[in-house]
Formats: C-alpha cells, sequence, structure tokens
C-alpha cells in the first residue's frame, strides 16, 4: 500500500551478527502492517526502534505497531527518539488552514513496553548503527520549514516555548511557536571499506548538516551514501543548487531521494550527479557493502 509516510526496516550484518532495526513507522497501521508482510519483515526481530521526529507521517502507526506486538518485541526493546520535542503537539500552518500532525504519547508506548531514549547525543543502536544527537545547524542556506508549529504545553512541561529557545516570547499553553526540529536526528552505518551510510529521514535540519554532522561524531569522512528525505519539495531554484554544489564536495557514492526531497532536487541531481543517483520507491530493497 502507499500513502505519504515513510518507514524504513534495516538490516545489517557483521561476521555471524545480524541485527535488525525499525526506523519511522509510516501514518497508518493498515500500510505499515501490509507493507511488512509483502516485504516478509516481521516487527518482532527488531533488535531497536528508531522514530527521527514527531512528525505524523513517521510515527503514525508507532502506537499501533507497539499494540499489536506488545508481548512480542524482545523485552526492553529500546526506541530512541533525538529530544523531547518528538512528543509535542505540532502543526503546519498553510494558507489553507492549519494541518494537525498531532502529538506522540510516549506514556502509552512506555506502558506497551518501550523503554523510550533521548539520544540528544550520539548513540550506538544496536551495537551496528549509531543515531548522530542532534544535529548542529553549520549551513547558511537551510532553514527549518516556515510553516513548521510547536504547540506550547503546560508550564511544568517539556513542551515549553522556552525549552526550545523562544525565551523572549511569551506563550501560553496552547499557543504555538516556530518549530526548529531540534530532536530531530539522522541514523548511520559505517559499511566496511564504503563510508557512512547516511540516512536522513526527513532532513528538516538540512540534509547536508545532517551529513556533516554524522562525518564530525563519527571522525569519517568517506560517504558511501546519503538517503532518505532532503525536504527540498518545493525549494527555491538556488537553495537546491547550494545543496548540490555541497553533495559534489562530499563526493558520495550513491544519493538516494526520497520522500519529501523533491523533483525538482532529483533533477538537479540528475544533471550534476547522474551516475549517484538512484530512484527508489516503496518496498525498494538496497544492499551496501556485498
Amino acid at each position: 500500500m502507499f500513502e505519504h509516510g515513510l518507514a524504513y526496516h534495516l538490516e545489517s550484518v557483521r561476521g555471524g551478527e545480524r541485527r535488525e532495526i525499525l526506523l519511522d513507522f509510516s501514518a497508518t497501521q493498515g500500510t505499515l502492517l501490509n507493507n511488512y508482510g509483502l516485504l516478509k519483515v516481521d516487527p518482532a526481530h527488531a533488535d531497536a526502534l528508531i522514530v527521527s521526529h514527531g512528525h505524523f507521517d513517521h510515527y503514525g502507526a508507532l502506537p499501533d505497531l507497539a499494540r499489536v506486538t506488545q508481548g512480542k518485541l524482545k523485552p526492553g526493546i529500546t526506541l530512541y527518539a533525538g529530544g523531547e520535542d518528538t512528543f509535542c503537539h505540532r502543526v503546519v500552518v498553510t494558507p489553507a488552514g492549519s494541518i494537525d500532525y498531532g502529538t506522540l504519547d510516549r506514556p502509552a508506548l512506555e506502558a506497551r513496553g518501550l523503554k523510550v531514549v533521548f539520544a540528544k547525543q550520539p548513540a550506538a543502536v544496536a551495537g551496528h548503527a549509531f543515531v548522530t544527537g542532534q544535529i548542529a545547524r553549520i549551513t547558511d542556506f537551510e532553514k527549518p520549514p516556515a510553516a513548521a508549529r510547536l504547540m506550547t504545553g503546560p508550564m511544568d512541561s517539556a513542551c515549553t516555548a522556552s525549552h526550545f529557545g523562544a525565551t523572549s516570547v511569551e506563550t501560553k499553553p496552547g499557543e504555538l511557536v516556530a518549530d526548529t526540529f531540534q530532536g530531530e536526528h539522522a541514523t548511520v552505518y559505517h559499511v566496511k571499506d564504503r563510508g557512512l551510510v547516511v540516512i536522513t529521514s526527513c532532513g528538516h535540519a538540512g540534509v547536508i548538516n545532517s551529513v556533516r554532522h554524522a562525518q564530525k561524531v563519527s571522525g569519517i569522512q568517506k560517504v558511501h551514501a546519503i538517503v532518505g528525505g532532503f525536504h527540498l519539495a518545493p525549494a527555491p531554484d538556488d537553495i537546491v543548487a547550494k545543496t548540490v554544489a555541497v553533495f559534489k564536495d562530499i563526493n558520495p557514492d550513491y544519493i538516494i531521494p526520497m520522500h519529501c526531497s523533491g523533483v525538482n532536487m532529483i533533477m538537479a541531481v540528475h544533471m550534476a550527479m547522474p551516475k549517484t543517483l538512484v530512484m527508489p520507491s516503496t518496498g525498494t530493497r538496497v544492499v551496501f557493502g556485498v
């Protein structure tokens, strides 16, 4: 089935050691479980879970997955999130009206047996992958989406405006503040003899910021592949051009855009770096290192 959402099944092998990680969970239970079934993915085999950020099209089916697999997942399985804002109420404001992106309910997940860990700093996941921790914003052209908002929570909650740096603005619970996606993180593998595979998921923190942060925290400069949503649909031509220019400097072996990357970005990569471009679709299996 197809919908606007994103979910990955990540499988890695090192010697005789095999690990499975579920990263993001699409928007609806029907789509996620249908696609898991078609691809012969058994979520009960997962060694860890990761949620990239708190947008419904990435976490939507997670509560249902936790419900239907309760008692079947590995005991004490960890869900890695990049920060408290993963569990704050999010809204997207458009000229046609606001779109409610809802709230991921942390206590409900914990009640189903998931151990929630905030990986604000880089952290190993299942011994094979790592999450970047919160991503430093170093480029001058990658900005959070202007339409994105966080709804402020009670003063004693983790979702107050001051928690996200809006200390100069007095807000009351229920008011909206700019969403900087402070807690968004990327997932990374170091593939032997190939380099880093950086999975940006949605890239609100900036695809270049994400890759540069992965390089910095790992100490590994070689990038084998950049995978995921780059959040450049749509984006001005100059932003796309600046992004592609840095892609050329990073010089990955593969660029695999999906989800929110945008046709404009895909065309620009095809023009500038045609041999690196791989176009996936729902159910695509990509193998690195073989």
